[in-house]
């Protein structure tokens, strides 16, 4: 490695790659990154990518003197106004002008990470442990051209959906505090076949001895915004062996477009398909069988395969366990 490469790397205290983590924290990472790095620290295959840290959503509003108004509006929010000061909240955080510190150690970022397309995602710092999970209430923007000024607008976008209406509701029932730091995960663009979730316990029975998997065509923003019925398949846990398929109704599926994703119509012959192979299925699950042991707790893992490859996307611990079980 060349010294002005090291040099660069020191200075770049806002921004850590993911394969370099072998020190991985919660509070610096939001748990969306911290999970990702212990992936890639197992020898998971995750796609590469850096982590701008929580400080840096402080360090950004600060620097726009947004703090003191913010934590005003955050202590007037109740279930009645939530709308309108999530509202005015966002509005702040988006208008704001990135530091020029920060944009430059994401500029560096992303030329070192050189990819065409990212996905600019959310990492909350109280994300996805085991007593509350914000799963589907941040933001994630998927297939974003690697133009910085474009990147830095989905950074904002990012930190400003810790105030999306939802999350903030759920900070309400859940006595939680709504100013809180944010990391925000950028990673090369994978564009799927199939995508999916698998949860290695159910996450409505509870029933730790199987193993439930969605899946369906293209980038899984699909099935996380409803507009799919996803094949389900249930696994037997000890011998993998295949207890249930249910063939989904996948007439839609989200694909890259030249600056986002795009949804398009299944072709008939896809709708009547599954998703997987008898095979692939029972590799995922060994796949998710070792993360659980990673992480000693039943995971609700997200994945995707692009030309037969598998890549894991994100892990979170099944939350609903501890009522179940």
């Amino acid at each position: 490695m060349h010294k002005t490469d090291c040099i660069e790397r020191t200075l770049m205290s806002m921004v850590r790659f993911l394969d370099e983590l072998k020190e991985s924290k919660v509070p610096e990472l939001g748990g969306k990154g911290y999970s990702l790095a212990v992936l890639i620290n197992n020898g998971f295959n995750v796609p590469k990518g850096f982590v701008i840290i929580s400080d840096s959503f402080f360090k950004y509003l600060k620097r726009n003197n947004l703090m003191e108004r913010i934590e005003e509006l955050t202590s007037e929010i109740n279930e009645n106004n939530s709308q309108e000061k999530s509202n005015e909240i966002r509005n702040l955080i988006l208008n704001g002008k990135m530091p020029d510190d920060i944009a430059q150690e994401i500029r560096n970022g992303l030329k070192r990470l050189n990819d065409r397309y990212i996905s600019v995602r959310s990492s909350g710092v109280a994300e996805d442990s085991l007593k509350a999970s914000f799963a589907g209430l941040f933001d994630t923007s998927l297939n974003v051209k690697t133009e910085p000024d474009l990147v830095l607008e989905n950074v904002k976008k990012c930190w400003a959906s810790l105030f999306n209406e939802r999350a903030v509701v759920y900070r309400i029932r859940k006595n939680m505090p709504h100013l809180e730091r944010m990391a925000v995960i950028i990673q090369e663009m994978i564009a799927a076949d199939v995508a999916g979730t698998a949860f290695t316990a159910h996450p409505d029975t509870g029933d730790r001895n199987i193993i439930v998997v969605e899946a369906t065509w293209g980038l899984g923003e699909s099935l996380v915004s409803g507009s799919v019925t996803p094949d389900l398949y249930i696994l037997d846990k000890e011998h993998l062996k295949i207890i249930q398929k249910t063939l989904g109704r996948k007439k839609m599926l989200s694909i890259p477009s030249s600056n986002g994703t795009i949804m398009k119509e299944v072709t008939e012959e896809k709708i009547n398909e599954f998703c997987f192979s008898d095979e692939n299925l029972r590799k995922l699950a060994l796949i998710c069988l070792k993360v659980e042991k990673v992480f000693e707790y039943p995971q609700d893992i997200e994945w995707c395969i692009k030309e037969g490859e598998i890549w894991l996307l994100q892990s979170r611990p099944i939350t609903s366990l501890e009522v179940k079980i």
